[in-house]
Formats: structure tokens, sequence, C-alpha cells
């Protein structure tokens, strides 16, 4: 029951932030450490967040709901490639580290592998 609940946590988050984009894109950007850009460039922005966000909370909701750990690798890629990355874009480009970020994507990935294990030996 734990698995499916830290799923769900996890899911409603991605889920808030997807929302966040939608309806407040400027204050989702600036709580990623970025300004919202204009033109052709936000259009992208905002819906490539969007769609992220969204895709990550629905599968580890779905996951949850259904008690089927396999919809949960969706956010696990999605999570754990961004961590990816970012700590690359620091490394290879010299960007600056969005550790806040980086953090939470390990954990929630982390957290949602155990997740992932403990649903799949329940059933």
């Amino acid at each position: 029951m734990w698995a499916r609940l830290i799923s769900g946590i996890i899911g409603v988050l991605m889920l808030l932030q997807a929302l966040n984009w939608l309806f407040d894109p400027s204050s989702a950007a600036a709580g990623l450490s970025m300004s919202l850009l204009e033109g052709e460039g936000g259009n992208t922005q905002i819906g490539d967040f969007t769609s992220f966000f969204f895709t990550a909370g629905l599968m580890a909701i779905i996951g949850a709901y259904r008690n089927e750990h396999l919809w949960l690798y969706t956010t696990i890629s999605l999570l754990g490639s961004a961590a990816i990355f970012r700590i690359s874009a620091g490394t290879f480009h010299g960007t600056e580290y969005l550790t806040s970020a980086i953090i939470f994507e390990i954990v929630a990935s982390v957290l949602l592998l155990i997740s992932a294990r403990k649903i799949k030996s329940e059933n």
C-alpha cells in the first residue's frame, strides 16, 4: 500500500506542476530558475514542460491506481533522465546546476523504483 501512496503523491506533484505551466507559465518558469521566453520559444517552453510534467504525473497516478508497476517506468525514465541531462549540461556546457531540481528528480526516481519493485513483488 505504501508503494502506491508514494507513487500517487509523486504523480500528483507532477500534475500540479503541469497545471502551473498551463495556467501560470511565468511562475512555473521562475520556479525552475528561468524566465518565460517569448514567441515561438515560449510556445515550445510551455508546451514541452507541460507535456513533461503531465505525462510524468499521469503515468505515476495510473501505476498507483491500477497497482501495476509497468506504468511507473515512464515517470522514472522522465525524471531520471532529466537529472542525468541536467548534470551533463553543467559538466559539458558550463551551465549552473539547478541542485534542488536534480535532488528532487533523483529522490523521486529512486522512490518510484523502490515502489515499482514492491508493487511487482505483491502482484
